[in-house]
């Protein structure tokens, strides 16, 4: 996409270029205009010229990658990073930027553990020595993506408590935290980060998820639809949306985004789950039953998936298949709502929304929910005489 206000700006440049072609500084201004606007061959052009001029100087160098990087050329721009982080002659303030655009690919690549790698030497240092917040940002992606919740947790506390955690960094520890059922944290870290401009979309879900669990569900709305104006193909925002549509009972828009979430993410279990609550609730029990089949596929020790199947098995009326499924959810969750609503389905106690609520109330009248309150208050509500489902499990 270009940026009409960088190409005016590099039409400029190449006017004072023309009256003096051999200056590096301009050359320069002229290539990161052409790279900001996404004009490559322009930019590319710059870079020959600047490289024949500093005689392949490291900085330039540098550039080269990041020009390549722009264009997704990620191999390539691998290449030639990885030439200047091996060589001995680079200077060292160019070091962790080098370090830095090889683990952005390496989470680009789907392979966030060879990104830690190069990365840790910046970062795992003592909390209170200061580290570049462009660095901050990318470990606690690269971690998020690994799936070292707890390590990120640690890494952002111990930063937070000594005043060195950056904003930008908070924003995604914030989401983080959401994953980690850490509320408290994910609100504060959210909200911390809210109020700088420029907030990373990370801030924005959480913030959009806690408000959920919050029922304010048009704050929820208004920061989602926020988050998809600066990335409109963010999964987790996707499904955060789908989640608040289905709070709201809009459940075709909640298929929807549902939908679109699992094109960007789809081995995101909680997705898949929210997915088959929102069929179920629109009587499509085939679909309901492949999205519980495969977030089971995904993680088989998710007691939610487990009861979630057992469910729609029990609408089916396949009830012996029902049974296994409710007992293979207790084995891992003896509190699983969702395992006790089939069995509550295949006993008949739930054959009507107020026995439905009679037995909430009855199983979950003294569990917490996130924020406090209690688990009845995030039952759907229900206004016609049909069973409503048990509520899509955590917002993760």
């Amino acid at each position: 996409m270009t940026n009409p206000t960088a190409t005016q700006r590099l039409d400029r440049l190449e006017g004072y270029l023309q009256q003096d072609p051999e200056n590096l500084a301009l050359v320069g201004e002229s290539f990161d205009a052409a790279l900001q606007a996404g004009a490559w061959l322009r930019a590319e052009t710059h870079l020959r010229k600047a490289q024949a001029l500093a005689g392949h100087a490291p900085g330039w160098t540098l550039k080269e990658g990041q020009w390549l990087l722009a264009q997704h050329r990620f191999g390539e721009a691998r290449a030639v990073l990885q030439v200047l982080s091996d060589a001995p002659d680079v200077p060292d303030d160019l070091r962790p930027v080098v370090a830095h655009d090889l683990a952005y690919i390496a989470l680009r690549e789907g392979a966030p553990e060879s990104g830690l790698a190069v990365l840790a030497p910046w970062v795992e240092v003592t909390p209170s020595q200061a580290v570049d917040g462009a660095l901050q940002v990318l470990w606690l992606r690269l971690m998020h993506r690994a799936q070292r919740l707890d390590a990120a947790m640690a890494w952002a506390r111990e930063r937070w408590q000594v005043r060195q955690l950056a904003t930008a960094a908070a924003g995604v520890a914030s989401l983080v935290a959401l994953d980690e059922s850490d509320f408290t944290a994910s609100l504060l870290w959210s909200d911390h980060a809210l109020k700088e401009p420029g907030a990373p979309v990370e801030a924005l879900v959480a913030r959009a998820s806690v408000a959920l669990a919050e029922q304010a569900p048009a704050l929820s709305r208004q920061l989602l639809q926020h988050a998809l104006r600066l990335n409109p193909t963010d999964g987790r925002t996707w499904s955060a949306l789908a989640f608040t549509d289905l709070m709201e009972q809009q459940l075709d828009a909640a298929r929807a985004s549902f939908a679109k979430a699992l094109q960007a993410m789809p081995e995101h279990v909680g997705t898949w789950h929210g997915l088959g609550w929102t069929c179920l609730s629109q009587g499509d029990t085939d679909a309901a039953l492949r999205a519980f089949e495969q977030a089971i596929e995904l993680d088989r020790n998710f007691a939610e998936s487990h009861g979630g199947l057992a469910v729609v098995l029990a609408m089916r009326k396949a009830n012996d298949a029902a049974q296994e499924a409710i007992d293979r959810a207790i084995r891992l969750d003896g509190t699983s709502l969702s395992a006790r609503y089939a069995q509550a389905l295949l006993s008949g106690d739930a054959s009507d929304s107020r026995s439905l609520r009679r037995l909430a109330t009855r199983l979950l009248g003294g569990r917490a929910a996130p924020l406090g309150g209690s688990m009845l208050d995030l039952l759907p509500q229900v206004d016609d005489g049909t069973p409503a489902a048990p509520p899509p499990g955590d917002l993760n």
